[in-house]
């Protein structure tokens, strides 16, 4: 693994600057080019606005779940084999260059100890919650968690977290129909305090 892992860090740190480009085009891409950013930053908040789409008939549903896949899964199965290939230096905190700022050490390590409690129920609820799932991904992998119980869980969290907020999307936009913007506004701000009170929670429990 150590031999592939160069460039897996190269394409994850061309991941994170495209990703971040993406946030001052957010609003031209959301009004002209929505699959675009669904594919450059497939986070809960654009597959949430992506439901609301789609129940409008803006956005084609097989479009927008092609365009959140790569990332949405596969690109966080590839910090698991980054976790593998960085073990050592994540456990020093001393990732080299700009995988520093990729793989934090003290992070990646306090999630690395948190997986030896928790397991891979962290892994599957994690995605379900506001939470890393990239770094619970690299401190898997440095874990020494296996390979197929990695994959399982955060697959099948990974497959439900999308039903969950496409889902809230899709009934947020019939909300809109019946009873305006601000009732929806309401509906968001709820669902995204809960997911971020869920992320703390996976924390603590």
């Amino acid at each position: 693994m150590r031999e592939w892992r160069r460039p897996l860090m190269a394409l994850a740190v061309a991941r994170a600057a495209l990703s971040l480009v993406a946030i001052p085009l957010a609003p031209f891409l959301f009004e002209e080019h929505f699959v675009l950013l669904v594919l450059l930053r497939p986070t809960k908040e654009v597959l949430l606005a992506g439901g609301f789409l789609v129940r409008e008939g803006d956005v084609n549903p097989v479009s927008l779940l092609s365009a959140a896949i790569p990332l949405m899964v596969f690109g966080v199965w590839q910090f698991f084999a980054l976790g593998r290939g960085y073990a050592k230096e994540i456990a020093r905190c001393d990732v080299p260059g700009l995988g520093g700022r990729v793989l934090p050490g003290k992070r990646v390590d306090a999630l690395r100890k948190l997986l030896e409690k928790k397991g891979v129920r962290l892994v599957f609820l994690g995605r379900l919650a506001a939470f890393p799932s990239t770094l619970v991904a690299a401190a898997a992998g440095a874990s020494k968690m296996p390979s197929r119980s990695f994959l399982l869980a955060d697959g099948a969290g990974a497959l439900l977290s999308v039903v969950q907020v496409v889902g809230a999307g899709l009934l947020l936009g019939s909300a809109y129909k019946q009873a305006g913007p601000w009732l929806t506004g309401l509906g968001v701000v709820v669902l995204m305090g809960m997911l971020v009170l869920a992320g703390r929670y996976l924390k603590r429990m």
